[in-house]
């Protein structure tokens, strides 16, 4: 059996062990400071001597599987055992987080977890309601970093299965054994919990809330912890100065003044099309041959209706001014049909309208086609 050390202590980066038994193309160890793949925390990453481990996984029966990259060691060899210790030491801020944040969701708000997810950038937390304001989240967040201001005590308790039940945590124990491992936040929180984590709230340094989304009719909220919670916070800084220097506001002003440019974005794109149709219609009007082929001076994204005003029987076909690949054919479907089969185009429609792109567009030889 692995001894697992990291319950012994969570803050060891090294130690010597020995392979015993190489199983399913993994390698366990008599002992090992990493933590495999568990309850939403990613297994633990680093090296065994000269072999370097990318993952650490979870047996049936809870003995920590080691990847290895390449050739595996052979049973018996000895070496040591090292962390990549700013991995493991995120995802132990990520997890001690979530205690803290599910802890006061439940406390403060009456709202339980019912999944977490541990990333990279990210630590996502379900939780048990449909619906949450986002004022109550960004309370949330402030209370978070109150409790981390307070550096209240992070500690793991071996506990009989009755006693831990007598103590009523927010969330049942999901374990079948005897003995419960329950995770403390002094005089905050107890939670049955068989990760591993800081020993202390003030470790987690920042809490950030970066929004909400809906999955499986519940809201499932969205967060950044410790250094990605900073610079996600410097990011957006970064952002709104450089938005606020390109509309020459100042931050307090910056949303009326965005909703100011964009409702005259809006005006001129209104006017925009406006004129375009206008161009198109002057150029089907002094058009009156049949077939119309010719080339818009203009982009024709606002030319269907407009050709269909002008249309009156006539087969009309014209090529983007400004896409001179794009194009637009009012008409009878046989004549897309003859068109397809006289040129290299990819496109279709619905009988009168037809569009697409053409990559030999020769507007005489689209003429003869039609003629």
């Amino acid at each position: 059996m692995t001894e697992l050390l990291y319950y012994v202590n969570g803050y060891l980066k090294s130690t010597e062990a020995t392979v015993t038994e190489i199983r399913d193309g993994k390698v366990v160890l008599d002992k090992t400071i990493f933590y495999p793949e568990c309850g939403g925390q990613p297994g633990d990453r680093g090296t065994f001597g000269q072999w370097k481990i990318t993952d650490t996984k979870k047996d049936k029966d809870g003995t920590p599987l080691h990847v290895v990259e390449g050739e595996l060691p052979s049973v018996g060899t000895k070496s040591f055992l090292t962390l990549d210790w700013d991995h493991r030491y995120f995802y132990m801020k990520e997890h001690t987080a979530q205690h803290l944040l599910s802890a006061l969701l439940f406390r403060e708000y009456g709202i339980g977890t019912v999944a977490v997810h541990q990333g990279e950038d990210i630590l996502t937390i379900e939780t048990d309601k449909s619906e949450i304001d986002d004022d109550v989240l960004l309370s949330l967040e402030e209370k978070a970093i109150d409790e981390i201001i307070k550096s209240r005590k992070v500690y793991q308790v071996d506990m009989d299965r009755k006693e831990a039940e007598n103590l009523k945590m927010r969330r049942s124990i999901k374990v079948d054994d005897e003995t419960v491992k329950v995770v403390f936040i002094s005089d905050l929180d107890a939670v049955a919990c068989g990760g591993v984590h800081l020993s202390s709230t003030g470790e987690i340094k920042e809490i950030c809330y970066r929004g909400k989304e809906q999955i499986r009719g519940h809201v499932r909220t969205i967060w950044s912890v410790g250094e990605k919670a900073r610079k996600y916070r410097r990011e957006n800084e970064r952002a709104v100065k450089e938005c606020g220097k390109l509309l020459s506001s100042d931050s307090h002003s910056l949303s009326s003044t965005l909703e100011k440019f964009l409702a005259e974005d809006l005006e001129l794109k209104k006017e925009c099309r406006e004129l375009k149709q206008r161009v198109i219609e002057l150029e089907l009007k002094e058009r009156k041959e049949n077939p119309i082929v010719f080339e818009s001076s203009v982009s024709i994204s606002e030319a269907p209706e407009i050709v269909e005003k002008y249309s009156k029987g006539k087969k009309i076909f014209i090529l983007d001014g400004t896409n001179k690949r794009s194009f637009l054919f009012f008409g009878t479907k046989d004549d897309f049909e003859k068109i397809k089969k006289g040129c290299t185009l990819k496109g279709g429609g619905r009988e009168p309208l037809f569009r697409g792109t053409i990559l030999d567009a020769d507007i005489e030889r689209i003429k003869e086609i039609l003629a």
